[in-house]
């Protein structure tokens, strides 16, 4: 056990991530795997198990999507919680983000323990979050919607109009055939799929040859790697012991203020990627250039949250969470005036995203050329500058390690921890 707990690398072992959109026939390759002698592992399983079993969890979700989403007896019900998230693209990004930390380290457990050399992991998320980063071949499954359509009825016991939501929230297939190494496309027979999965088998690495890929990190991971000096810093941690501020927080949102009709806050996706970069381009007058690979790693990453009136995207900001403590790094809103309009509806779904994740603070950190009307635009959403003594030891640590060089930061509190 202690060999495990040291161990940085997967030495020996062949790691295959296993993907593809809902009844695409992963679950067929996933036996095939089994059968060959793979040690299989399902992260949607895993998932279930975290919502049977795991009374944090259960608590968490319950707090963000509302206890009708739990049963009596704790667990969670996964088909209310189903209609909520698959309905609503950001309760969606918000519960992985909520549960893909937890897997993770379920998943670096069970392949440390395993005596099996190849190792398939299965996730329908798996392009989006890290457990990617262990994987030697990306493999990915793909069929027709008829055919999805069909198997989530006869198959699972769906109704029409559910299965075709549960098919729509999702990406398209292409997106994931794209980054495929192997595809096998299930809509033939059986046994066309295993001649697929045979030919795909035999052209495996050789464990003992295969390069070791670096260990998944663990959720309690970037606590331990200490801080990093910046310039910017307001003030040494180890000063004295935090002092209660006198003024309380303001409540943490719960829902959005009133908006007109066609205003829409939402997550990013890739195919927003032209939208942002030319948003980028106007918002910093062409100061800033990013190109269209590192966007669409940055959202696999973190969050970007968008503002739209209309098909026009007039905001765009970065936020994650970690530790309780949310950060919002990138702020880009063109034209200006919009700041009142799409900026302050986009803060304002962030900071509900962020009270779902039991969020403490927020900590927004604007360069020092921030226009006037972005810093209104969060002085008017109640972030305000905090003396650095006067922050819980945990938040000095979180702007400590991410703080960028050259920016202030403003604070909105939504839960206060400090002792008085």
């Amino acid at each position: 056990m202690s060999d495990n707990k040291e161990a940085t690398t997967y030495a020996g072992k062949v790691i295959i991530g296993l993907t593809g959109n809902i009844a695409t026939g992963k679950s067929a390759v996933m036996r095939l795997a089994h059968d060959h002698g793979a040690l299989t592992i399902d992260a949607d399983k895993i998932v279930h198990e975290l919502m049977d079993n795991d009374a944090t969890m259960q608590a968490a979700i319950a707090v963000a999507f509302g206890s009708e989403v739990r049963r009596e007896d704790g667990r969670i019900d996964r088909k209310k919680l189903g209609e909520i998230a698959f309905a609503d693209p950001t309760a969606l990004q918000d519960l992985e983000a909520m549960i893909h930390p937890a897997v993770g380290k379920e998943v670096d457990s069970r392949i440390l323990a395993s005596k099996q050399n190849i190792i398939f992991i299965e996730a329908i998320k798996l392009l989006e979050g890290n457990i990617r980063d262990i994987c030697h071949q990306i493999w990915v499954t793909r069929c027709s919607p008829q055919r999805q359509l069909e198997r989530l009825r006869v198959c699972r016991g769906m109704e029409t109009e559910v299965a075709a939501v549960r098919i729509k929230a999702q990406p398209p297939q292409e997106e994931k055939v794209a980054q495929s190494d192997v595809l096998i496309d299930t809509n033939g027979l059986m046994k066309d799929t295993e001649a697929q999965f045979d030919i795909a088998w035999a052209r495996l690495p050789d464990p003992t040859m295969a390069e070791p890929m670096t260990r998944l990190p663990l959720p309690d991971e970037s606590e331990k790697n200490g801080s990093k000096p910046l310039t910017a810093r307001p003030t040494s941690p180890k000063a004295a012991p935090p002092k209660k501020v006198e003024s309380e927080a303001p409540p943490p949102r719960l829902q959005p203020s009133d908006r007109p009709e066609d205003l829409q806050v939402r997550r990013a996706r890739p195919s927003d990627i032209p939208s942002i970069l030319l948003l980028i381009q106007k918002a910093t007058d062409g100061k800033v250039q990013m190109k269209r690979s590192d966007l669409l790693l940055a959202l696999s990453d973190r969050g970007y949250f968008i503002g739209q009136v209309g098909a026009e995207i007039s905001t765009v900001i970065g936020y994650n969470i970690d530790s309780q403590v949310a950060r919002i790094d990138e702020i880009y809103i063109y034209p200006l005036e919009m700041a009142t309009q799409t900026g302050k509806a986009v803060l304002e779904d962030i900071e509900i995203s962020a009270a779902s994740h039991m969020g403490q603070i927020m900590v927004a950190f604007l360069p020092q050329d921030t226009p006037d009307a972005i810093r209104d635009m969060f002085m008017a959403e109640d972030y305000v500058p905090m003396p650095f003594d006067e922050m819980a030891r945990g938040w000095q640590l979180a702007i400590e390690e991410s703080q960028p060089e050259g920016t202030d930061y403003l604070v909105r509190l939504l839960r206060d921890t400090r002792a008085g």
